[in-house]
């Protein structure tokens, strides 16, 4: 009976045995997972969608999508230029293409438009890129050096001044006029005279219908005294002569009013000839036994006779001739009303309307009108007011 019941219980194990094996799957199966498992599990994840650029437009911040149209900021104000976070490879074109910035967005704060419209920015960080257009509006703003000695040059320049006219008043005896620069901004040469007393003088510049006020502040100078002996002959043939006064007035005067609407030149200005200073710019001349001073609207660089004189820049040659006062005489102007002089040269290489580029040879220095000897009198005016030469030397106008 015992051995009965073993059997039968041996028997009902490999029955149950037998049932598990043919439910379970085989190893083959077990390797290779069905045609559905399979889609589901080589189906990629859903990539998570790139969080919005934050862009700060100054007081006001704005959020830009990922791929989405550009959107448009206009701006009013230099300050509300946009500022992104750190990370950035940032991008700017302006409307005709051309790229006006490329590098990283922590940079974007020493970037300044040169002129209103429109700007395209792309930023792109980890293949994500964002694009948006800033309009800049800009009202015209002016841009100066507030102090200059006696006989130095104020240069204005009126920024975001495209197509809006411009006029400027001075209490320096002179009213500047404007130019445009051809970069967004418009250009104003101002002269102080070196007679102007040290002070505070104002300026209004009239952008449309925007007033801005400015204070200049002309700062004292030294002069040099000069007492000169010239021969009584050349000095009745020459600056004593009604003529030769009369042929500067009709020749050479009316030049100063000219003004190409053009900057020729380029800084900083070449020092024409080298030699001795004999006397400066301003200079305070006591001649002969005249107890009248006279003053020197230039530089007198002593040289030897026949020594190449060169143009100080680039330029148009308005007049090259002889005439009683200074002899062989050179006005080349510059552009904008900036005009230089070259008096007393032996020979001239140049004519009336030549164009002149910085170093070519104008002439050759010489001792002809009213010259005592050898030398080349260099004179630099804005207009009908002469400035001090040195400044253009170094650093420019």
């Amino acid at each position: 009976m015992k051995r009965h019941l073993v059997r039968v219980l041996a028997l009902a194990a490999a029955f149950l045995l037998t049932a598990c094996a043919a439910r379970l799957p085989s190893p083959e199966a077990r390797r290779a997972p069905s045609t559905a498992e399979s889609a589901v599990s080589a189906a990629p994840e859903a990539p998570e969608p790139a969080l919005p650029l934050a862009v700060s437009l100054g007081d006001r911040a704005e959020l830009v999508e990922a791929g989405a149209v550009a959107p448009v900021f206009p701006v009013s104000d230099p300050a509300e230029l946009p500022l992104l976070p750190g990370g950035y490879a940032v991008t700017v074109t302006d409307a005709g293409g051309g790229t006006v910035f490329a590098g990283e967005s922590g940079e974007l704060g020493g970037f300044l438009p040169a002129r209103n419209g429109g700007y395209a920015y792309e930023a792109a960080a980890g293949g994500t890129v964002y694009r948006f257009t800033v309009d800049c509006a800009f009202p015209v703003q002016l841009s100066l050096n507030a102090a200059a000695r006696q006989g130095e040059t104020v240069v204005l320049r009126a920024l975001y001044a495209d197509g809006v006219e411009l006029s400027a008043e001075s209490d320096l005896g002179f009213s500047p006029r404007f130019f445009s620069a051809g970069d967004g901004s418009q250009i104003a040469l101002l002269p102080v005279r070196y007679t102007t007393p040290a002070g505070v003088y104002g300026l209004t510049v009239t952008a449309g219908d925007e007033v801005l006020t400015r204070e200049i502040v002309v700062e004292q100078r030294e002069f040099e005294v000069q007492y000169l002996e010239m021969d009584a002959a050349t000095a009745e043939e020459t600056a004593l002569s009604a003529a030769a006064n009369a042929e500067w007035e009709e020749k050479v005067e009316p030049l100063k009013a000219v003004a190409d609407p053009v900057q020729y030149w380029e800084n900083p200005f070449l020092q024409p000839v080298s030699g001795e200073i004999t006397t400066q710019f301003g200079c305070i001349r006591y001649t002969n036994d005249d107890p009248t001073p006279s003053r020197h609207g230039g530089i007198d660089i002593a040289a030897k006779t026949g020594t190449d004189v060169l143009a100080a820049n680039n330029g148009r040659v308005l007049f090259a001739e002889r005439i009683q006062l200074t002899g062989n005489t050179v006005v080349i102007e510059h552009g904008y009303g900036l005009k230089s002089f070259y008096y007393h040269m032996d020979s001239l290489s140049v004519s009336a309307g030549d164009a002149v580029k910085k170093g070519d040879k104008i002439g050759e220095v010489g001792t002809t009108g009213y010259s005592t000897g050898p030398h080349l009198h260099f004179a630099l005016a804005v207009n009908n007011v002469f400035v001090n030469p040195w400044t253009a030397f170094d650093p420019g106008i």
